[in-house]
């Protein structure tokens, strides 16, 4: 029998088996995470310098919502999301504003900078891309079922600390990423000893929770990332008769943003920051300042509508 709408089969938790081939070693989940990152950094990097490449991957419905918010057109997103999210304190927004500025002047308007109060990191997505209706039934099952606030307070006792952050890129989007910790110094005294329950952990653990309360989830990717989307490629606002780079002007925008961004993940990977303050601020335990937030609706660039906010540790 086919499902109905907004209805899928319950499918084995991904997490799990990242955790299950990693013998439950933070090192090797770390080293998991490290290499995706690496190799999409140099996957992308390779694509964007080679010579032929002379266009971002533009967000089309971000250039309309943003539109819109200007009153220029009547434009709404279609796509409704249900989500738990992480929401970076206070020294991680810090470090994502020194980073945006040093990056934000050499594309242009082309180059949309994610507002402080839009960060976030989605620690488990439920749906996407759904219809209004679908998402509010969705969501009205879980919040029935009782799980909302476990889910939402659960980094108050379980306690994942996230380090080593470096920017990622593709063709279409710029982010600040981390690995789960495995041993490092820890500057606080939020996470658990020796790391063993990882930002991964945390990740499985609420894909067990809510598929057990009778919520299937569709995720898009479970893969080993942890990264806040910092910036999205758009199409270029402003009056018509503003030109759009030439050739040989994009040639040596593309080159000074790639350049630019391996300089500061080189910084970020050292012990000693010139542009972007201390690295003991690298650290993140989700949870520090703010719960897991449950986010559903419009919610693809950092809004929506928060169904529960979990209680945070200072």
């Amino acid at each position: 029998m086919a499902n109905e709408p907004g209805q899928i089969a319950k499918a084995e938790n991904q997490f799990q088996q990242l955790i299950t081939v990693s013998e439950n070693d933070p090192k090797r989940l770390q080293l998991a995470y490290e290499v995706h990152r690496s190799n999409r950094n140099a996957l992308f990097r390779s694509q964007i310098c080679q010579k032929g490449f002379c266009e971002w991957n533009e967000d089309d419905i971000l250039s309309k919502v943003l539109e819109a918010e200007k009153g220029l057109t009547d434009y709404v997103d279609p796509r409704h999301n249900l989500a738990f999210w992480a929401r970076p304190p206070q020294h991680i927004r810090d470090l994502v504003y020194k980073i945006q500025q040093e990056i934000g002047t050499l594309i242009g308007p082309g180059l949309w900078l994610v507002p402080p109060h839009h960060l976030h990191m989605t620690t488990l997505e439920i749906r996407s891309a759904l219809r209004g209706p679908e998402i509010d039934e969705i969501t009205s099952s879980l919040k029935m079922s009782g799980v909302v606030a476990e889910l939402a307070n659960y980094t108050l006792t379980h306690r994942a600390r996230l380090v080593k952050p470096v920017i990622s890129y593709d063709t279409s989007a710029i982010a600040l990423s981390f690995v789960p910790a495995a041993g490092e110094e820890d500057i606080s005294d939020y996470s658990g000893k020796h790391d063993q329950f990882t930002y991964h952990h945390l990740r499985s653990d609420l894909y067990n929770i809510v598929t057990e309360s009778g919520c299937p989830i569709a995720a898009r990717y479970t893969v080993p990332s942890a990264h806040i989307t910092i910036a999205r490629f758009i199409a270029p606002g402003g009056p018509k008769e503003i030109k759009p780079d030439s050739p040989e002007e994009f040639e040596k925008k593309k080159f000074q943003l790639i350049d630019r961004i391996e300089d500061l993940n080189h910084e970020l990977r050292s012990n000693m920051w010139r542009r972007l303050g201390d690295p003991s601020q690298g650290q993140w335990v989700i949870g520090h300042e703010k719960g897991l937030e449950l986010i559903k609706g419009r919610s693809w660039y950092g809004l929506g509508d928060s169904i529960v906010l979990g209680e945070g540790f200072v």
